[in-house]
């Protein structure tokens, strides 16, 4: 199977909950073994996602305060990049809540999310511009100042498309806005083939800030910035993610729903991208 970044030839690497995960013997790249299209996305992230528990949430729309200040803490980072501001596309945007973020922070624009229904709950709730689909099948002759990728690269089924199109819809010097989580990091490498975020049929793709730059690249991007970033994960969704990967365990109990909690590790990276003036 070729590697969805470079197209180079891949190497079997270990299975994952039933899914052979595959490594680039060029790149690096990780990524798993699943021959995954729009169908597929809209299978993974249906409705039970956001409210079923599992690898999703047990109850997204709860977390609205806390995803809509992480909006405002990456429009803070951005400052200094963009200080006018100005029209962006929030990739996997999902009820719009870290897009609402950003517009609270000055910024314009619209939300893109694969699932009608969540995307609809915050047409409804938030009056944000946001639209079904994904960002590999999105259409339009509209261009943007960002595209942000908050926690979605590594759910990319066609990540070379994703990226390309990503390309297409920013203006010369526009920026590109990625977090997802860091294949290299310390926490990655010692819990290995149990690390947390080694999750098909959810999660496809697993990168490294130092591959993920160099594949930019191609499409004319330059890192311009980027980091370890501050992060919160509700008692909720973070005994949902612990059930998922450990099972039923009576201390999980002990975890209050509504309490905020600083996620712990350093298996998170962000960067920050300029599409280079042609």
């Amino acid at each position: 199977m070729l590697c969805p970044l470079c197209l180079s030839e891949s190497k079997f690497a270990f299975e994952a909950k039933g899914f052979p995960v595959r490594d680039c013997v060029k790149c690096g790249h990780r990524f798993a073994e699943i021959a995954a299209d729009e169908a597929h996305v809209a299978r993974v992230y249906d409705d039970a996602y956001f409210s079923g528990g599992g690898a999703g949430y047990s109850d997204y729309l709860a977390d609205a305060e806390m995803l809509a200040a992480r909006g405002r803490m990456y429009a803070a980072k951005l400052g200094k990049f963009a200080p006018e501001k100005g029209k962006m596309l929030d990739v996997g945007a999902a009820a719009g809540f870290i897009l609402k973020g950003f517009v609270d922070s000055g910024w314009r624009g619209a939300g893109l999310e694969p699932n009608e229904r969540i995307a609809r709950a915050g047409r409804e709730k938030l009056g944000l511009d946001l639209r079904a689909g994904s960002l590999e099948s999105f259409a339009t002759d509209e261009k943007f100042d960002l595209v942000s990728m908050i926690q979605v690269a590594a759910h990319f089924y066609a990540p070379r498309t994703a990226f390309r199109k990503a390309a297409e819809l920013l203006n010369d010097d526009g920026l590109l806005l990625v977090e997802t989580w860091n294949r290299e990091s310390l926490s990655a490498r010692f819990f290995g083939q149990n690390w947390h975020e080694y999750s098909p049929p959810s999660v496809l793709q697993w990168f490294s800030a130092k591959g993920l730059t160099e594949f930019l690249k191609e499409f004319g991007f330059e890192r311009v910035g980027g980091g370890r970033p501050s992060k919160k994960i509700s008692g909720a969704h973070a005994k949902s993610l612990l059930k998922y990967r450990l099972g039923d365990n009576f201390l999980l109990k002990l975890i209050p729903d509504r309490f905020n909690f600083p996620y712990p590790s350093e298996d998170l990276f962000w960067a920050l991208f300029r599409k280079r003036a042609i």
